[in-house]
């Protein structure tokens, strides 16, 4: 297991110790709630930290004002603190807030069970707001000016990542003509579009996105999506159980993969295989990736099996005809 501090990691700490001396520079009587923001605010990407920050800050807002108003009433009561948490949910939920209802709770009991005596209510849900907005502030002005992500490298890496994985296994597979484990390809896939969707969402005041950049890669994703169900195909058409499931060992399982061998015959397979065979050759192709040579085509064998064997049952069957035939009386 390798230890590792990222970059992400260094950039929180340093927010964290820049909203606690502003607050102490400020004289703020609570800079908990600011470094809270902070550290909430703090994502991968610039506009996650704006989206964050902005779900805490309707979050906050919500709960100050029901906090404030509940606390006026009565603080520290646990019947009203019950119905508050109840009022605050259910804006949340008329706003469609769904994502600050967390925070919105948590900002309410803050304001209800904190509040000491004789200190005004909506005061110090008002200081609650200010703490929340100079968090947020923070956390996005570090991410942005201390070392901001490189995410056009970070898609280029995963890019280059789904390329080696998707040459080597669909070489294992076809020169092995099945029996690979391919999955680990789809995962990384997975972190492709999820790599491409950050680039495009992200805030980019200097115009430095390329446009073309996420044209090419959605253009290569669907290519390497399409080159990978061709490769499932190859695993299910070669693999009688190619996700370890027969081994449960249930009888009605078996019964449809009887059935399902039944309804296909091995000339049929043998076709089935070749067509997706060239379609994963077109694509590697396509991609300008190596295409390999040394194709196994293991059903082949079992096709003329399958032929050799149909046959010498019709010849059974037809001598069979004959001396029965020959048995019969002549009238």
């Amino acid at each position: 297991m390798r230890f590792s501090i990222g970059m992400r990691n260094i950039k929180t700490a340093v927010a964290v110790l820049l909203c606690v001396l502003i607050s102490f520079a400020l004289k703020l009587e609570y800079p908990f709630y600011a470094a809270i923001a902070t550290v909430i605010a703090m994502e991968s990407s610039i506009t996650s930290s704006y989206a964050a920050g902005k779900n805490r800050t309707m979050g906050t807002l919500v709960g100050a004002a029901f906090g404030g108003l509940f606390a006026f009433i009565e603080p520290h009561n646990a019947y009203l603190s019950a119905l508050g948490i109840v009022c605050v949910i259910a804006v949340c939920n008329l706003l469609k807030w769904n994502k600050s209802v967390s925070i919105a709770c948590i900002v309410f009991l803050a304001i209800m069970l904190n509040l000491r005596d004789g200190e005004p209510a909506f005061a110090y849900a008002l200081h609650r707001v200010l703490d929340t907005l100079l968090g947020i502030g923070v956390a996005v002005l570090v991410n942005y000016f201390l070392i901001p992500p490189k995410h056009d490298r970070n898609l280029e890496k995963a890019r280059l990542t789904v390329r080696r994985h998707l040459s080597s296994l669909a070489r294992q597979l076809l020169r092995q003509g099945g029996g690979i484990h391919i999955s680990p390809l789809k995962k990384d896939l997975a972190f492709l579009q999820k790599a491409c969707d950050t680039y495009k969402e992200e805030f980019d005041p200097a115009k430095n996105k390329s446009h073309d950049l996420v044209s090419r890669i959605e253009q290569e994703l669907d290519v390497y999506r399409n080159t990978y169900s061709h490769m499932r195909m190859i695993r299910l058409l070669t693999d009688p159980d190619p996700q370890g499931v027969a081994s449960l060992g249930t009888s009605l399982l078996q019964a449809s993969n009887q059935k399902a061998e039944s309804a296909l015959a091995p000339e049929s397979q043998a076709i089935i295989y070749r067509y997706h065979v060239a379609c994963i050759l077109g694509e590697l192709q396509t991609l300008g990736l190596i295409v390999p040579t040394d194709i196994a085509y293991p059903l082949e064998d079992l096709a003329q099996s399958g032929t050799f064997h149909a046959s010498e049952t019709r010849q059974q069957t037809n001598s069979e005809k004959i001396r029965e035939n020959d048995r019969s009386p002549v009238v």
